[in-house]
């Protein structure tokens, strides 16, 4: 099994004043020093693997990362000369992908800090290896072709995680074949949901049903005020997150509406750390986990990483799966612990007046599936916290998101103008989830 790191930032608490571990959002997911720490369940001859990292470059440099965590290409295979060596620099089309923004070198950091340096803080992958590429330029702004563009040179050479903090309202057809191309060809693609506390169900590359989409939590395990919503697919902590900070950088500096002092996100007596907060750091944490999960077991498909990590996540918030938070927390434990074809799905898409066996009835859409199935049911609740369920019949099994789950007689709805309706789940090992659907009558 592999012992946890014992590195300065990994193990100590306050660097910045604060009362709570510095990498405490890897301990909030499973990763800590203790004896049922995830990274115990992990073999000590896990296999590499890569890791792209689509965003503003990165700090190569920073004694933080070592250089077996950097992807090294083989050969020349798309004409680019031999130049890409550990990525590409979509911008100024060299294989020199320098971050001077400082944002993509944070992320790299929680993916793969190395734990070689006693002195910095720990990423959650030592056998990550990543691949730079620059599609986003030093003001934090990019193009949608270079999007597509990296996202397809990730697939083509042998990403199996491609993570992307970054996001957008506009979603054109070329990024859409991008994600598709990346998705058969068998990456995992992790998405960060965006900061700016609006639905974002139909936005950009988050609305795609072939990638992860995080949200940010904070020290409540509840969803950060900034973060997105909409069609999220699991969260993870997202506030004050320390990783390492690119050479002549300030990230935060000149962001639009955030009050900052120059300098004040500089952690320790040389400024080679930096702490922030937002779903773009709440990614990369499901990026790592994803990348270790197929590190341990290489024989992974895609689906069946994001299969296990939304069906092993802690709820969290509003009960059942949700547009906040989705399946809940990332649980790495639990994740790494899953047999490989596991998977447990409650969803209620929406609801219809029908006509069943001439009477009226609310018909049920969604989802109640698992690998192992044993059972589904449908519960309703009055008000908007119901204090007891009453049982109203069992739900099909049904592995289309939308799919038909059961009919209500509509003479259950009798006495309140607002009603919870709840599915359950039961996977044959008892584990449960549930969904949950608000229905305002009249």
């Amino acid at each position: 099994m592999l012992e946890p790191p014992d590195n300065h930032y990994f193990t100590s608490q306050g660097s910045w004043g604060q009362q709570y571990p510095d990498q405490w959002a890897l301990k909030r997911i499973g990763f800590d020093a203790t004896p049922q720490s995830a990274w115990r369940l992990v073999k000590r001859n896990a296999q590499p693997v890569v890791v792209a990292v689509i965003d503003t470059g990165v700090d190569w440099n920073h004694r933080n990362i070592d250089l077996e965590n950097l992807w090294h290409k083989p050969k020349d295979t798309d004409g680019k000369g031999g130049d890409d060596v550990i990525g590409w620099d979509f911008f100024d089309h060299d294989g020199k992908p320098w971050d001077y923004d400082g944002h993509g070198t944070f992320v790299a950091g929680i993916i793969a800090g190395s734990w070689k340096d006693k002195s910095g803080i720990a990423g959650i992958n030592p056998f990550a290896r990543l691949m730079v590429l620059k599609a986003v330029n030093n003001f934090g702004h990019s193009r949608v072709s270079y999007i597509a563009e990296a996202i397809a040179y990730a697939a083509d050479n042998g990403a199996r995680v491609i993570n992307l903090s970054l996001g957008g309202k506009e979603f054109p057809k070329v990024a859409q074949a991008a994600i598709d191309y990346a998705y058969a060809k068998g990456a995992v693609i992790v998405v960060a949901a965006g900061n700016e506390g609006v639905d974002v169900s139909k936005f950009g590359i988050t609305g795609s049903d072939k990638v992860l989409t995080v949200a940010a939590t904070g020290f409540d395990d509840q969803r950060a005020v900034f973060s997105n919503y909409g069609k999220i697919s699991v969260a993870a902590p997202g506030l004050d997150i320390l990783s390492m900070r690119a050479r002549r950088t300030d990230t935060m500096l000149g962001i639009e509406g955030v009050k900052y002092t120059p300098g004040g996100a500089f952690v320790g007596e040389d400024n080679r750390y930096y702490r922030a907060s937002g779903t773009s750091f709440s990614a990369p944490l499901v990026s790592g986990l994803a990348s270790l999960m197929i590190a341990n077991d290489p024989s992974l498909t895609n689906k069946q990483v994001m299969n296990i990590i939304k069906s092993t996540a802690r709820d969290v918030g509003t009960p059942g799966v949700d547009q906040y938070t989705g399946y809940g927390i990332i649980d790495a434990r639990s994740a790494l612990k899953a047999p490989k074809d596991y998977f447990l799905f409650a969803g209620v898409s929406r609801v219809e007046v029908v006509q069943s066996r001439g009477v009226q009835a609310v018909r049920v859409h969604g989802q109640a599936d698992a690998n192992d199935f044993k059972s589904a049911r449908i519960e309703i609740g009055a008000g908007e916290a119901p204090a007891k369920w009453k049982l109203v019949g069992t739900a099909n099994k049904s592995t289309d998101p939308d799919g038909v789950l059961g009919d209500i007689p509509a003479t259950n709805f009798a006495g309140a103008p607002v009603w919870q309706l709840r599915v359950i789940v039961m996977h044959s090992n008892g584990s449960t989830r549930e969904a949950r659907f608000k229905l305002n009558l009249g």
